[in-house]
């Protein structure tokens, strides 16, 4: 089959969600691409505007490749797809204008959402470096890159209340629906940094109080609260009676980071909040 008929085969399964069947048909697609040479873009390859029209059809085919490995929970794949992606992104000819709210910078923010919700702080910096150093993208302006940006930022100051609300807007509100795919796996990572300030700053909590903080419903169980925080947030030493839970207090306050006094005070702030409420 033509590179023509393979990427309007491509387009359609996209339109109709059917990620799985995405990937299986980008094998092929990639062949042709490398068969045409317009895998990456060079000198050679950009010289004409038809070269640089079929290099744009060679980029929106890597972006689905993208957005299908994501949504269909290959991580690999999103990776080595977005690294595909990056050439031309940085291609002065495919890329002369200055970018905001564009595909690609939607594809950078889901980017830096999976390197937030995967811990990857470091590379995280990395990729905003190299965001914040281009000249290609309007930063403040754009909201795709804003809504990683501020997130990330929320979390090192421990403005969680603010990141809960980015989080659990509703999802006609988010910049786009793909955002939704890190909502649950953001929201663990929200309520691990709380819980590890938590144990780092009390001796003993009322569940009640510890419900509220983690941003968990009050009419749910002790029990259920219980197993959940156990299985997701690994608070094996966590101990749970009479309505308090009492944290492990062999830590040594050494550990404690200037980044983890801030966090550990807007924790405290809004657990006097909750407590005066209660």
């Amino acid at each position: 089959m033509s590179l023509q008929k393979l990427t309007a085969e491509l387009y359609q399964l996209f339109e109709r969600e059917e990620y799985s069947q995405c990937q299986k048909i980008l094998v092929p697609v990639k062949i042709e691409l490398i068969k045409h040479n317009l895998l990456v873009p060079l000198p050679s390859n950009t010289s004409t505007k038809d070269q640089l029209n079929d290099l744009k059809i060679a980029e929106r085919i890597l972006e689905i490749g993208t957005l299908s490995s994501l949504l269909g929970n290959n991580y690999q794949g999103f990776e080595n797809y977005f690294a595909q992606l990056k050439p031309f992104y940085i291609n002065d000819k495919l890329h002369s204008k200055k970018e905001i709210d564009s595909d690609g910078t939607k594809i950078i923010s889901l980017y830096l959402l999976y390197l937030l919700s995967q811990g990857l702080i470091s590379k995280f910096h990395i990729e905003l470096e190299s965001i914040y150093s281009s000249t290609k993208y309007n930063v403040e302006k754009d909201q795709y890159l804003q809504f990683p940006i501020n997130l990330e930022k929320n979390l090192m100051e421990g403005n969680y209340i603010k990141i809960w609300k980015l989080l659990k807007n509703d999802e006609h509100a988010l910049p786009c629906k793909e955002y939704n795919h890190f909502i649950d796996t953001l929201t663990n990572a929200l309520r691990f940094e709380i819980a590890k300030s938590l144990e780092r700053t009390y001796e003993s909590i009322p569940i009640s109080n510890c419900k509220n903080l983690l941003y968990f419903p009050q009419e749910q169980s002790d029990q259920v609260f219980e197993n959940l925080l156990k299985n997701e947030l690994e608070v094996e030493d966590w101990q749970f009676n009479n309505g308090k839970i009492y944290f492990n207090s062999t830590k040594n306050d050494s550990d404690l980071t200037s980044d983890n006094v801030g966090i550990i005070k807007n924790v405290l702030n809004y657990a006097e909040q909750i407590e005066s409420i209660i």
